[in-house]
């Protein structure tokens, strides 16, 4: 069970979270992925992962205000999925049903599917990890010859920039 919780919160109701939750609120504040290619990547209309979202920004904002404990808890597992894997922004993502030919975060067609295998288990994420899919598209564009870095632009994949300081080919990196 993975939860946040403040020095002085043994009196106080916890707040629960979801996985859908989650994972929207990773998708659309953390990677700051558009509702609309997130609620595609998971699999949900996007009034669902709107409505999903709100939720889960209510329940964070109750819990800071408040200093509540916030727990992650279960919700349903799909354990048939498809992991992906954009070869070119390296950006990661799992779907239950559809199947992807270009990358929600760059547009890319050289993506890859991940080997079931290689899926995380239900119960077993990393510490401060989450359930989430990956570590996301990178952020940072690298130089491949010189080494010159520049903060990645959302949706804008890396291998179409050009280094400033030596006009080659820029590749994500972190």
């Amino acid at each position: 069970m993975v939860t946040f919780s403040p020095e002085a919160s043994d009196e106080e109701p916890v707040v629960e979270i979801t996985l859908d939750e989650f994972e929207a609120i990773r998708l659309r504040d953390y990677h700051d992925i558009k509702q609309k290619k997130a609620a595609e990547i998971m699999g949900i209309s996007q009034p669902t992962f709107h409505r999903t979202l709100t939720s889960a920004r209510g329940k964070i904002a109750a819990a800071l205000v408040e200093g509540r404990p916030i727990i992650l808890k279960g919700g349903d597992y799909i354990t048939d999925r498809r992991r992906y894997k954009c070869m070119d922004c390296q950006f990661e993502w799992i779907s239950p049903e559809k199947e992807y030919k270009k990358c929600p975060d760059c547009g890319s067609e050289n993506i890859t599917v991940v080997s079931a295998e290689t899926l995380p288990r239900a119960g077993r994420a990393g510490f401060g990890r989450g359930f989430g899919a990956g570590r996301g598209a990178p952020r940072v564009c690298k130089c491949i010859e010189c080494g010159y870095e520049a903060p990645k632009t959302p949706g804008v994949p890396c291998r179409t920039q050009r280094c400033p300081e030596c006009g080659a080919p820029m590749c994500g990196a972190d």
